[in-house]
Formats: C-alpha cells, structure tokens, sequence
C-alpha cells in the first residue's frame, strides 16, 4: 500500500510500511517497521509479546497494534493493524 508514518509513544517512524492480507475478505493489514529508522523503538518492540495492544497513530489516525513476527530479512518487526 505504501510508505506510512507511525508513531508509539515518543517513537516516530516516517518509512514504515502498510500494507493489506491477500486474503480480501479477511480485510487485516500489517505494518513493517524497519529497525534501521528507530532501533530504540525496535528493542522496545522486542521486549512486548503478540498479546500486548500497542496504542499507536498512523498517519494521523489512531490504531492498535500488535507484534506479529521479526523479519530477519528485511529487519522489520512486522505489526498487526486492528
């Protein structure tokens, strides 16, 4: 879907990126958050498990966030947008 800005707290990320399952009728969307942008923020998310809610904007809308996975890949942790 393209490039979002996020911010959690105090952390703000302007490269993360949302985008949508290819399941359609699940209608999900993950975001990536590359640790490069905020490694501070990173090692945050590292401490929290899939069941802790994130409060979160994203670009300038309010959302919860949860930990889905770490992408060693692309070194991104990987959220799920509710």
């Amino acid at each position: 879907m393209g490039k979002s800005t996020v911010r959690i707290g105090i952390f703000e990320v302007d490269d993360a990126e949302l985008s949508a399952t290819p399941d359609r009728q699940l209608r999900t969307h993950t975001l990536s958050i590359p640790c490069k942008s905020n490694p501070d923020l990173c090692m945050q998310l590292d401490g929290w498990d899939e069941h802790t809610s994130v409060p979160a904007t994203l670009d300038g809308k309010e959302f919860t966030l949860f930990r889905n996975h770490y992408d060693r890949q692309s070194d991104a942790w990987i959220m799920r947008v509710a």
